[in-house]
Parts: C-alpha cells; sequence; structure tokens
C-alpha cells in the first residue's frame, strides 16, 4: 500500500509540471483593446486608444519628456497626420525584466480635413518603438466617422 501512494504521488509530480512558457520577444509587441468611439464630432470628441504591451527586456519608454516612442497615425494622411506620444520609462534603464500592461492614447480636437465634407472616414494605426529603437507590430483600429 505505502509504495502505491509513492507511485500516486510520483505520477502526480510529474504529470502535474508546469508547462514552459514561450519566450517574449525583446521587439516591443501590441494588441488593440479597444477604442472608445466608432463616430466623433470634429472640434469637441476625443478618441480614447486602449492598447496592451509586452517587451521581453523592458526597454519601453524614455526619461526625457520631448521623447515620442509611440505613434498614432491618422490614415486619412499618413505622411502628415502622425501624432507622437510620450512614454516614461516602464523598467529602471539598465535592467532587463519583462513588461506588460495596457495603455490609454488620447486624441483631441479631430477636424475634417476638408471643410466642403459633412463627414469623413478614416482608420488609426498605432506603434511604439523601444530604446533599441526596435519598431513594435502596427495595429490599426476598424473605422471611425468625422462629423460635423
Amino acid at each position: 500500500m505505502y509504495k502505491l501512494i509513492i507511485l500516486c504521488l510520483l505520477i502526480l509530480f510529474f504529470a502535474c509540471k508546469k508547462k514552459d512558457n514561450l519566450p517574449i520577444s525583446e521587439v516591443p509587441g501590441i494588441e488593440l483593446i479597444s477604442v472608445n468611439k466608432t463616430e466623433v464630432k470634429e472640434f469637441s470628441d476625443s478618441l480614447v486608444f486602449t492598447i496592451s504591451y509586452r517587451d521581453g527586456d523592458g526597454d519601453l519608454g524614455t526619461a526625457s519628456p520631448d521623447s515620442t516612442v509611440i505613434e498614432l497615425v491618422d490614415n486619412r494622411d499618413p505622411q502628415n497626420l502622425i501624432f507622437g506620444y510620450h512614454l516614461s520609462p516602464r523598467t529602471p534603464n539598465g535592467s532587463e525584466l519583462i513588461v506588460q500592461g495596457q495603455l490609454q492614447l488620447v486624441l483631441k480636437n479631430i477636424i475634417l480635413l476638408n471643410s466642403a465634407n459633412n463627414n469623413e472616414t478614416t482608420t488609426f494605426s498605432i506603434r511604439i518603438k523601444d530604446r533599441a529603437q526596435n519598431w513594435s507590430n502596427m495595429v490599426e483600429t476598424g473605422s471611425i466617422s468625422i462629423i460635423r
């Protein structure tokens, strides 16, 4: 009986082994969680984009408030409508820790590009850059309408 109990405990011990987690890349990765609206009124409504991020070495963000590492692009004019956001460091400088979390980006005072239009439709693209200058994947929102 004692041997049977030992054998069962050994089987349970080896059967309940925790699965190894896949390594997280040192290149940041993001996912779009949500956008607060699908229709905004120009000059008055704001859009709030919620993204999740993860980085295998934790080198996200900079101490300099003038440095922008998050890029939000209005795809109506992707060469000119690029909004930069600062991100404070997620870990102490020089440390290599896995980081993950969520961020909210607020875009205020959206306008119609053509004043003759009563509405326009666009999508937005978002990406983030780490201190090693690695850009994350780019995520894109669904269609968002801007109305007069």
